[in-house]
């Protein structure tokens, strides 16, 4: 996790953001890396406008999911500054990284799904996914619906709870994920104090 300083960005940066780290880090794509889009998790780190961009704040962070053994080289990212076309983010220092939580309660904002599937559909594509790594999910939610704009198309996402898991079981949904685009910031799970706390993200 490091710091940022960033004037303006577009709310819908995912691939721009994964553009300007492969440029630094161009083995994030082989090593089942995730980057988390620039926010905060309580939803209070920047100003959005009509306009389609948001102006983060002191307290917005970038944040990159690697393997143990990345870390020190990842955070050589402190002091660059990521070029993302019409845009850039100050990358100012690395904080301190967090390991993966056995929390029982994970939420991922994004997970890529079909534009068409109705929330049933995303839920039982998804509860397919999870028994597929070994989880036998007892309690899911859908939420928000989101696109991630890319030169090769549109992705849509919907963003998913999923709680009452073992811990073994939360563990492994935070190291693998579901579904496809990590850079882009998909199928990445967060540990969550509670459901009430998913409504802020």
């Amino acid at each position: 996790m490091f710091s940022i300083r960033a004037k303006v960005l577009p709310m819908d940066h995912a691939y721009l953001l994964s553009q300007g780290l492969l440029k630094h880090l161009p083995w994030l794509a082989e090593v089942n890396a995730g980057i988390f889009d620039i926010s905060v998790a309580d939803g209070n780190g920047w100003e959005q406008d009509e306009s389609g961009l948001y102006y983060p704040s002191k307290r917005s962070k970038l944040n990159i999911r690697v393997p143990q053994e990345k870390l020190e080289i990842v955070r050589e990212l402190a002091g660059k500054t990521l070029d993302l076309g019409d845009y850039s983010v100050d990358i100012i220092k690395a904080l301190d990284s967090k390991l993966m939580s056995n929390m029982q309660i994970v939420f991922a904002k994004h997970v890529a799904c079909d534009k068409s599937a109705s929330e049933e559909e995303f839920l039982q594509v998804a509860f397919t996914q999870l028994q597929a790594l070994g989880i036998q999910p007892k309690k899911m939610m859908a939420g928000l619906q989101r696109s991630i704009t890319t030169p090769d198309g549109t992705i849509h996402t919907r963003s998913l709870m999923v709680a009452d898991m073992r811990k073994v079981e939360s563990v492994t949904l935070q190291e693998q994920g579901i579904g496809e685009h990590r850079l882009l910031g998909c199928g990445l799970f967060l540990p969550q104090k509670g459901i009430e706390s998913v409504d802020a993200v």
